[in-house]
């Protein structure tokens, strides 16, 4: 069965035994044991058969991440990373980057360009065993991962697009990462923006983005500080977009920046803001095996983020979600 299609069956079922109503402890723990065990079990026997316990294992937790309380969910995160399942699942480089956090956080943009190329041998020297490379197949094939790979691809599109209808364009990407979107696009190579700024924390992020985006690319080392009272302050954007910041970001930051990066647009600029939506399939893995914790919204919840913009300045906002149904993205034009 092809794994795109398993993982689409899967979505749709709930794993055997959970009901809707919200499980205590005790019961979550025993059934969360019995999927652990089964699981490794499994996994231990080699490669055969792996991929089908890979996809128990993410309708489980998605399972009991949806039926578990709150407080039993913090504690079978922490069951699950003491399982010895971990050794095993963690063969996989990218679930384990993101587990161990090698630059302090979180979705750090090696890890999304493990993502982004399939490709396990990203770091030198580093042994993937074939477990592992299965497992990492799988991970990076989920649909989490895919709506990462799309949402570059909507990106570069909209790059495109705005380098279509104005000419020479200015454009900001608030916490870039590797800015991969400016390798995909054509107008960046056909030097038809004007000025690009790339801006992220992370140093070893943009020494990337230098080597690899155009000429008009310019990397900037700072936190989104620079946009309130920084050097990019009076700075004025025809295209200003984040597609992975949000995620971390609680509403009262995120409204905040949103309305700094509005005021920041030049008359008919857009704002393309990207967030992992609730609810997907992949979470309860993401939360335990990736320790990678998110903070999921719904469109009413991205909408709530421009309550503070001047309706008069608006032009549109709308949202909208990427073919995998796992980012919704908000798209703001001022007047």
């Amino acid at each position: 069965m092809p794994l795109e299609f398993s993982l689409r069956k899967s979505r749709s079922s709930r794993w055997p035994g959970l009901s809707s109503a919200p499980l205590r402890w005790d019961i979550s723990a025993v059934l969360a044991k019995k999927l652990l065990d089964h699981v490794h079990a499994e996994l231990s026997n080699g490669i055969e058969g792996a991929e089908a316990a890979m996809l128990e294992l993410f309708s489980g937790l998605y399972s009991l991440r949806s039926s578990a309380t709150p407080e039993a969910w913090k504690s079978l995160v922490e069951q699950c990373v003491n399982h010895p399942l971990r050794d095993l699942i963690h063969q996989d480089p990218f679930t384990a980057r993101s587990f161990n956090k090698p630059r302090g956080y979180a979705g750090d943009a090696l890890l999304i360009d493990y993502i982004y190329t399939k490709n396990s041998g990203l770091v030198a020297g580093e042994r993937v065993t074939p477990l592992g490379e299965l497992i990492f197949r799988f991970t990076t094939g989920a649909p989490a991962s895919a709506g990462v790979r799309t949402r570059r691809d909507l990106m570069a599109a909209i790059i495109d697009e705005t380098a279509g209808v104005m000419e020479l364009p200015d454009m900001l990407s608030v916490a870039c990462g590797h800015l991969r979107e400016a390798t995909m696009c054509r107008a960046i190579p056909a030097d038809q923006v004007n000025r690009f700024v790339a801006l992220d924390q992370d140093e070893l992020s943009l020494a990337v983005v230098k080597d690899s985006a155009g000429p008009c690319v310019r990397p900037l080392c700072s936190s989104i500080k620079a946009l309130f009272r920084g050097e990019l302050a009076e700075e004025r954007f025809d295209l200003i977009y984040s597609t992975g910041l949000y995620d971390y970001l609680d509403d009262r930051i995120a409204g905040k920046l949103t309305n700094r990066m509005f005021q920041m647009l030049n008359p008919g600029g857009r704002l393309v803001i990207a967030n992992f939506m609730p609810d997907i399939w992949c979470a309860g893995f993401m939360e335990t095996y990736m320790g990678w914790n998110l903070i999921y919204r719904n469109a009413d919840q991205m909408l709530a983020l421009t309550h503070s913009l001047p309706e008069d300045e608006m032009l549109s906002r709308r949202t909208f979600n990427e073919k995998n149904a796992n980012i919704i993205l908000l798209d703001v034009r001022r007047r």
